[in-house]
């Protein structure tokens, strides 16, 4: 194949992937901005893009630092420098007419290395979505795009006669490799810097309460606690095994905890195809189950004990057991589970999601009014203040609670 077709074909799979990991980047800073109002994507919910940014490999942690390092800022940075080395090794090779010299070796055997180490990393993310049963379109993108780089970049190494691992020590400590780390270092100081500064900015927009129209929703009989003369009514729809589900019931706890003028409504929304019908594939395969057995919980008073332990998701025999040494009666608990009422229930409460559009978990409404997901206590407290000037909005009147207050 001739060179500059060769360099062709790089710079379009270099600028592929570079397109598809700005999206990649700008969706994952979406989803993480409010996950409640994110909507999957140019892939839809429940198609791969949803669990991707899920995944506890969507992000590198940052020790100390809440916002890790997306996943698709890194292969932003890695083909920007991808891109930029063959621009530099095609100007070389244009200006020697085609003579190999050690810069331009040490280029080539860079990119081959690159793009080795590139593919292996696709391979890696490949292998474990798969055994989760999802697959990111976005990021099979490039789990095509590395390995075609690599072919490619194997096939343009220019002296094909010289043994390639004998020149790996030449190739690592050589001026393109320290170009090529410093510009990664730079595109991520600053790709992060700008990441996290859009972040920030978009989860502290000031807490003002929608003026708009409240939904309503029917709170009988649902997971219930706090005074029924309570001026601010906030129903929570959450499924148990979505991670930010779990930190905002946590922070509505708390905020409970500390206001008198508060009643906290549960509400089941499990992004499972099992019993949701906004869900078109398996996606939290245990999330109907584990609202089935908070259903049975709550017949017997205790849902709001037993929560905690169903957000920790357990194997099903050993979150009964702990269910149980809570003071539960395990074989009501398991009959319950058996005779249908209670996954009936939580379809009562998916349809009541669908009715109020809901495309995600956490949902929380504040005396009918959508603020959002995961929120902040502080958040909360002034969404609380701001409540109080608007009626209760449950559809019929609050049965007397179910289950004492803390």
């Amino acid at each position: 194949m001739a060179r500059k077709t060769l360099t062709a074909l790089l710079v379009a799979f270099a600028l592929i992937g570079l397109a598809d990991s700005v999206y990649l980047t700008w969706d994952h800073g979406v989803f993480k901005a409010d996950p409640t109002a994110y909507g999957g994507g140019m892939c839809g919910v429940g198609s791969g893009c949803h669990e991707a940014h899920l995944s506890s490999l969507s992000e590198l942690p940052i020790p100390g630092v809440q916002t890790g390092l997306p996943t698709g800022l890194v292969a932003l940075a890695f083909y920007a420098v991808f891109l930029g080395l063959t621009l530099w090794r095609h100007r070389l090779a244009r200006d020697e007419n085609g003579g190999e010299t050690a810069t331009l070796s040490r280029l080539a055997g860079l990119q081959v290395w690159l793009a080795a180490l590139a593919t292996l990393w696709s391979l890696s993310l490949l292998a474990y979505s798969l055994s989760q049963g999802f697959l990111c379109k976005f990021c099979a993108v490039l789990y095509v795009v590395n390995p075609v780089l690599l072919v490619l970049t194997w096939r343009a190494r220019g002296d094909a006669n010289r043994p390639f691992l004998a020149a790996t020590g030449r190739t690592v400590f050589s001026r393109p490799a320290l170009v090529a780390a410093v510009g990664m270092a730079v595109l991520l100081a600053g790709g992060y810097f700008a990441y996290r500064t859009a972040l920030l900015s978009a989860r502290h927009k000031p807490a003002v309460l929608d003026s708009g129209p409240g939904k309503r929703f029917d709170t009988a009989q649902r997971p219930t606690q706090g005074p029924a003369t309570a001026p601010v009514h906030i129903v929570e729809f959450a499924d148990f095994e979505c991670p930010h589900c779990k930190i905002g019931f946590k922070t509505l706890e708390e905020v409970f905890a500390e206001r008198k003028d508060v009643r906290l409504t549960f509400l089941n929304f499990p992004l499972d195809n099992a019993c949701n019908s906004l869900v078109d594939r398996p996606f939290h395969l245990r999330a109907c189950e584990l609202a089935t057995i908070g259903e049975c919980a709550h017949e017997q008073g205790r849902f709001f004990d037993v929560a905690p332990l169903l957000f920790e998701a357990f194997p099903t025999p050993e979150l009964l057991s702990k269910i149980a040494d809570l003071g539960l009666d395990r074989p009501a608990l398991e009959a319950c589970m058996k005779d249908g009422r209670a996954l009936e229930r939580v379809k009562g409460d998916v349809a009541a999601g669908i009715a109020a559009r809901l495309e995600g978990t956490p949902a929380v409404f504040m005396n009918g009014v959508l603020v959002g997901g995961v929120r902040s206590k502080e958040d909360l407290f002034e969404l609380i203040e701001q409540a109080k000037a608007r009626p209760a909005t449950s559809a019929t009147p609050p049965a007397p609670p179910a289950e004492p207050p803390k």
